[in-house]
């Protein structure tokens, strides 16, 4: 966590936890007493959209009752986390004082774990479920990022269990066979969340994903194909060439 994330953390009256692990928990305890997980919201069979309300029912009704209230998450508390965003939207409907911390998200361990530049290729990023139902253009010059394939096609939003999803990820091989050639080389990584473990990081050919291992915090990295060629007509206005363009962005060597 930050300095400034601990420091609203030591000085809240109460402190709602969505850490999913009992280490973190301890972390956060230890730095103010007075926390409480969330985690008890969570059951098999429940809808996480529920869940999710139910949190944010909780933080925001703490506000209400004039505590500083402060809501830890692992990672970001901003990527992935539905009741910060709605708890901060519904506090501050309210005429009360809310805001966001940046924390580490899973997207910064994946840069740094894997050497990923999203700066060199471009980068898009989806939600896995939301990739499959929906029309999106895949870019294969751009590096991919598709989160949570452990639980691609599960429309429920009740499933706590990546271990059966054969039929999503057979459906989402098939629309990356549009795009990419099948011995293709892709990614699958978990972040660790503790600084104890090491990454998670399985490297398969796009026609194995199909039989891949996967749970709930599973991202699929798919690299680029390459960069895409220039476009002269663009070059030609600001007056260059593409051996200019070249030479300009090649380090010499001199």
């Amino acid at each position: 966590m930050t300095l400034a994330a601990k420091n609203q953390i030591e000085s809240a009256d109460i402190v709602f936890m969505g850490i999913m692990n009992k280490v973190g928990e301890h972390a956060v305890r230890k730095l103010n007493p007075n926390s409480v997980s969330l985690d008890d919201l969570y059951q098999d069979g429940k809808s996480r959209a529920l869940t999710y309300a139910q949190m944010t029912d909780r933080i925001v009704q703490a506000v209400v009752e004039g505590n500083k209230v402060c809501a830890a998450f692992y990672g970001h508390a901003g990527v992935f986390v539905t009741p910060s965003h709605e708890a901060i939207k519904r506090v501050r409907e309210l005429g009360l004082s809310a805001k966001m911390l940046p924390g580490v998200s899973a997207e910064d361990c994946l840069i740094a774990d894997l050497g990923i530049d999203p700066s060199k290729f471009g980068c898009q990023s989806y939600e896995a479920t939301q990739f499959l139902f929906r029309d999106y253009r895949i870019d294969p010059y751009m590096t991919q990022i598709i989160w949570q394939i452990g639980l691609v096609g599960e429309a429920s939003l009740s499933v706590l269990d990546a271990k059966h999803n054969k039929p999503g990820l057979a459906l989402l091989t098939e629309i990356l066979l549009e795009h990419y050639p099948a011995d293709h080389e892709l990614i699958i990584y978990e972040a660790p969340t503790l600084p104890i473990l090491q990454p998670d990081i399985q490297r398969l050919a796009l026609r194995d994903l199909v039989h891949a291992n996967t749970n709930l915090v599973s991202t699929l990295v798919i690299p680029s194909l390459g960069l895409p060629a220039y476009r002269s007509d663009r070059l030609e206005k600001l007056g260059l060439t593409e051996q200019q363009v070249i030479n300009y962005r090649s380090p010499s060597t001199n």
